[in-house]
């Protein structure tokens, strides 16, 4: 550790600290990176924050000692250690050896100032700051620092005086209230040291760690579009000690139903592996009409989901990529009627493939939406041992952020394009219709949105600790639309879905309106939680449609989920 480079740029010297706790200065040769010397510490103290000194002759470091911090240094002609400062009860941040002088920051005045020992041992006050100076850096006949004030850091030049009030190292003690409580004297023999002994970590042994609770069941997933899907049950998670197992295991009771639930998520390996099972659940049985009978033994509903991923993450300077291929196979034992056989077939089995990138600029604190960003989700899936009743379905979504013209405020154009073959049964658009439009699916749809986002207002309003509103914010959109063999739905008594009618040709969907919305926090949950209205004038009509919008942003800043209904 705390590394640092000879003006020769030949050497580098660093700290080492070994499993059996043994300290050392460890000198590397930059041309072969190996080591030339390692040099045990006096008194094994624990070295911090290595530096050259401008000749090359010497490196100066932090010592930590259970009496303190102190500052020593390695003199390398002679191979020998020197305590310039011994250690006490005073923090320093760093050193820096220039000629035969010392220069480091040290909060023994109650914040952190810079210093010099000279060549007599004595110590001079080289600044006076109000809140911190550190990272000093000597250049000729003036030092270079960083001073932090109320409005930031400042860098910051001073000319070293030649004169300057001495101050011993012990009349510069400021006020603290530690120093006002007396450490208690230990009677006795002291207790002896203890030997500690490495042994293997064995990831099988250590697969879960349960570390909460809720007497509740709720899915995560489902909460952040409906915060009201709470069931009676319990829910429980477990995270190992590596963060590479992740496990929920949740009970419900709903509709006279014990449903259970449980998920998995492995991140030891690469790649990624991701399971899950419902069972309990009332199974779909899809049939002509209601003069079929249900088959004669229903079994619970199973839903087995299996994915795997690759997730790439990478960073170059303000901008952060996300890359991430991945399969998944899904399973659902739903009952589906054959009227050329008359009989049911038994359980469907879904196939997907995904690739997704997204490209986002780092973004402040009040941006809405990243300044500069890119998205990329492509997707196809397929029901391969059910052909006879679902098609495939090729699904292209991109999204394109850009800054707006003031601060904050962000543009969005979204481009989206969808391909499905037709079989018995009709497979739901995953990508949008125009705002406005419901019970449409077409077997080709293209989709083009643009939305500008700003904030209106920062309240910063809190009612105690069961509302924060954080911002109301504002948006305009503009959404267009062209499908391809429409199937107009509509729904009927217990759930049941019909096609009202067909428009077998090409057809443009557009709508434009406006969003307000508002970003508040309850009970000082960290999620937030946006909800508003949405008001959308579709083509051809005069009223608008207006919708509530609601949604809990239980990832962050990340794009592409998004909870809006």
């Amino acid at each position: 550790m705390s590394a640092s480079i000879s003006p020769d740029g030949k050497t580098i010297a660093a700290t080492e600290n070994t499993i059996d706790n043994k300290n050392s200065l460890v000198l590397i040769n930059t041309n072969t990176g190996k080591e030339t010397e390692s040099i045990p510490v006096p008194g094994n103290a624990y070295l911090q924050k290595a530096r050259w000194s401008d000749d090359g002759t010497s490196i100066c470091m932090i010592s930590l000692t259970n009496r303190g911090e102190g500052i020593v240094t390695y003199k390398v002609p002679d191979k020998s250690w020197e305590t310039l400062i011994a250690e006490g009860p005073v923090d320093y941040q760093s050193a820096i050896l220039r000629h035969d002088s010392l220069f480091y920051v040290s909060s023994v005045s109650g914040t952190e100032n810079i210093y010099v020992l000279t060549p007599d041992k004595k110590i001079r006050m080289l600044t006076n700051s109000k809140f911190g100076a550190i990272d000093p850096l000597p250049d000729g006949s003036r030092i270079l620092f960083c001073d932090y004030s109320s409005s930031g850091n400042n860098l910051c030049f001073k000319e070293i005086p030649k004169e300057r009030q001495v101050k011993s190292a012990g009349s510069t003690q400021a006020f603290f209230m530690i120093n006002e409580i007396k450490a208690p004297v230990r009677k006795g023999n002291s207790e002896p040291p203890k030997t500690y002994l490495p042994t293997k970590y064995r990831k099988w042994q250590h697969l879960f760690g349960f570390h909460s609770w809720m007497p509740f069941y709720a899915d995560i997933e489902e909460i952040q579009a409906d915060p009201t899907a709470i069931r009676p049950g319990f829910t429980l998670m477990s995270q190992n000690q590596l963060s590479t197992l992740t496990s929920t295991f949740g009970y419900e009771y709903f509709n006279r139903l014990h449903k259970f639930h449980s998920q998995i998520i492995w991140e030891g390996w690469y790649p990624v592996y991701e399971a899950r099972i419902d069972y309990g659940d009332r199974p779909v049985i899809n049939k002509p009409d209601n003069t079929i009978g249900n088959p004669l033994n229903i079994n619970p509903g199973i839903y087995f989901n299996n994915t795997l991923s690759l997730p790439l993450r990478f960073s170059t300077g303000k901008y952060h990529q996300f890359l991430q291929p991945s399969v998944s196979a899904i399973y659902q034992n739903n009952y589906i009627y054959v009227r050329e056989e008359s009989r049911y077939d038994y359980g469907q089995t879904q196939v997907s493939g995904r690739l997704y990138f997204f490209n986002y600029h780092t973004s402040s604190y009040r941006d809405i939406y990243p300044r500069w960003a890119q998205e990329i989700d492509l997707n196809f899936s397929a029901y391969p041992f059910d052909k006879e009743f679902y098609g495939s379905l090729t699904t292209l979504r991109t999204a394109f952020y850009f800054p707006g013209f003031f601060r904050n405020n962000a543009l969005r154009v979204r481009f989206e394009n969808e391909f499905q073959t037709t079989s018995k049964f009709l497979r739901p658009n995953w990508i949008n219709f125009p705002r406005g439009y419901k019970n449409i699916i077409s077997e080709k749809l293209g989709y083009v949105s643009v939305d500008y986002i700003s904030p209106l207002i920062y309240p910063d309003f809190s009612i105690g600790s069961l509302l924060y509103l954080k911002r109301v914010r504002s948006g305009l959109f503009y959404d267009f639309a062209r499908g391809t063999n429409n199937y107009y739905l509509n729904y009927f008594g217990e759930g049941g879905t019909g096609i009202d009618h067909v428009n077998k040709f090409a057809e443009s969907f557009s709508s434009f309106g406006a969003e307000l919305i508002a970003d508040f926090h309850i009970l000082r949950i960290p999620y937030m939680i946006s909800a508003g209205a949405q008001a959308a004038l579709i083509k051809g009509t005069r009223s608008p449609v207006f919708e509530a919008i609601f949604s809990i942003d239980i990832y962050g800043m990340i794009i592409g989920r998004s909870g809006k209904l």
